[in-house]
């Protein structure tokens, strides 16, 4: 390939640049019709990379476009820097403004310039950038089309079990059998295979007119690529990191004992008893500690199994589910609209026990693979202390749900008048006896 001066590319195809200028004059009309229609409504599908930009970011690409057209090489910085100047744009500004990829330490965008900003650098379209400009519209179906015959010749390697096949593909030979040596740009096609993070680990230049590509494996994700977009959307999925995982919010140590206490003092209130009896301090004093280790992980959820089995809603009733017993206890008490709550509620301290449970019984540990999940933790667990801090957040948030329904509920030592204005949960007519709606009881 060869260069002019500051490493600035030729097209490489003779007659390109003139042809290219009678181009871009007949396609002035159509530049614009396009950028009408770039007006119109977006479709949610569309990848962000393509979406309509602000003036000055559509001015600089202009510029590169069209210095490509009408000299067959890119621009330098220090051109760009300038015509920019001349709109009263400043660069840099212009540039955060782009829309991008992270992709490492850098981020794939519509151009691609030195970060040290040396005045002779070129600055270059990315495929992305090539496609918000119709013009270049020929150049981006081209690289389209050769990566995705890159990505199949991949696929139909004939790899062997026993040892590491080279798959090498000459560039030229496979330019010519997709008949694309007329095409726009395709003596580039080195420098855009080289620039885009979903094929610079495979080319391996030659010479001015012959080089090779070796597909790397991960190539197959763009096997069958469809157009730009789909291009696009393929390789935000793949370079693009995942978004993090929340961390829960730190809570106080004496947070879950305080929720416990708060929902024990409501309990009282509504109906003249203690909802918890504590097995010991020692067990209620575990849940304040931190957690790094599994051991101390089920050592606190083997405290906390204990306080939930101290939560006694009915004594006369004798069951020993006592979960079950608290679920159907306030679902005869608690009104229609309180339901679902107290029911999500309980069911979280299911989960926890379930977890528990899972920590002292083998044969539980497909009752944790569930109950994890459920409180917005991966199965199995890798980092034990997020995960206590994670199931102490849904528990605080568990009993502060059933505190604020039983809240609704009128006090125990309230007087018969003074119960029946606050809206009991159980109100005599004559002739009657109306009560909230009871759901069905159902096992956890």
């Amino acid at each position: 390939m060869a260069t002019h001066g500051s490493d600035r590319y030729s097209v490489g195809l003779s007659g390109f640049a003139a042809a290219a200028r009678r181009a871009l004059t007949a396609d002035r009309s159509f530049r614009r019709r396009v950028r009408r229609a770039m007006t119109a409504p977006i479709s949610s599908d569309t990848d962000a990379l393509l979406r309509p930009l602000a003036a000055p970011q559509q001015s600089l690409l202009d510029i590169v476009g069209d210095t490509v057209i009408s000299t067959g090489s890119w621009p330098v910085y220090q051109y760009v820097q300038a015509k920019l100047d001349d709109l009263g744009l400043d660069i840099d500004e212009v540039c955060a403004g782009l829309p991008s990829i992270p992709h490492g330490q850098t981020a794939y965008s519509l151009i691609r310039r030195d970060l040290h900003r040396r005045d002779e650098e070129p600055v270059q379209l990315t495929i992305a950038g090539m496609a918000h400009l119709p013009s270049f519209k020929p150049a981006v179906d081209m690289f389209i089309r050769f990566v995705n015959a890159l990505a199949e010749r991949r696929a139909a390697a004939p790899f062997e079990p026993g040892q590491v096949i080279k798959v090498e593909i000459v560039g030229p030979d496979l330019v010519a059998e997709l008949g694309l040596q007329d095409a726009m740009l395709a003596g580039w096609l080195p420098i855009f295979l080289n620039g885009e993070p979903a094929t610079f680990h495979g080319a391996q230049p030659l010479g001015e007119r012959r080089w090779t590509y070796q597909p790397a494996s991960f190539l197959r994700r763009f096997r069958g690529v469809g157009d730009v977009n789909d291009y696009l959307t393929r390789m935000r999925a793949w370079i693009m990191p995942p978004e993090p995982v929340p961390l829960p919010q730190s809570v106080s140590p004496l947070g879950l004992v305080a929720a416990f206490d708060y929902l024990d003092v409501v309990w009282q209130l509504k109906f003249g008893r203690k909802l918890l009896h504590v097995p010991s301090a020692e067990r209620a004093a575990r849940l304040a500690i931190p957690v790094a280790t599994a051991e101390e992980f089920d050592n606190r959820l083997s405290a906390l199994g204990e306080m939930l089995k101290g939560m006694d809603a009915a004594p006369e009733e004798g069951d020993r589910f006592l979960l079950v017993k608290l679920r159907r206890y306030l679902s005869r008490r608690l009104a229609t609209e309180s339901q679902p709550a107290m029911r999500t509620a309980v069911d979280i301290l299911f989960h926890v026990t379930q977890i528990r449970n899972s920590g002292q019984h083998a044969g539980a540990a497909p009752e944790a693979a569930t109950a994890l999940p459920a409180l917005g933790l991966a199965f199995p667990v890798a980092d034990y202390a997020v995960a206590w801090r994670t199931v102490q957040a849904q528990v605080i948030n568990a009993l502060d749900s059933l505190r604020v329904e039983v809240s609704a509920l009128p006090n125990y030592l309230a007087g018969p008048s003074q119960a029946a204005r606050q809206g009991p949960a159980r109100t005599r007519r004559r002739g009657s006896v109306h009560t909230a709606a009871t759901p069905r009881e159902t096992a956890p």
